[in-house]
């Protein structure tokens, strides 16, 4: 599936794993996504993130022309911390203050 490009979303491999990005950010479209999940409204989303409304609106924009390769890509996500987590990655194997 080639994705459709948006302006102001750029995907360069090396670079977050090649996931499209808001341009000359690092932050990924899937980020964006997640937060308005989230109910963050795309104000609180461009303060938080320190963006525009504009590259807010690109992210979205993107998602909604491409939702079928976003979707399935954070599931992949998700799927993939749930084994990573399952198999202990990211637990302390000891403890953070010595007693």
């Amino acid at each position: 599936m080639n994705p459709v490009m948006t302006p102001g979303i750029t995907s360069t491999p090396g670079l977050r794993g090649g996931r499209p990005c808001i341009a000359g950010t690092g932050i990924r479209v899937t980020d964006i996504v997640t937060a308005v999940q989230l109910e963050y409204s795309r104000d609180e989303i461009a303060e938080d993130f320190d963006l525009s409304l504009e590259q807010v609106n690109a992210a979205l924009d993107y998602h909604e022309r491409n939702s079928a390769a976003i979707d399935a890509d954070m599931k992949r996500q998700d799927e993939n911390f749930e084994a990573l987590f399952n198999a202990g990655y990211g637990r302390p194997q000891a403890p953070v203050l010595p007693r």
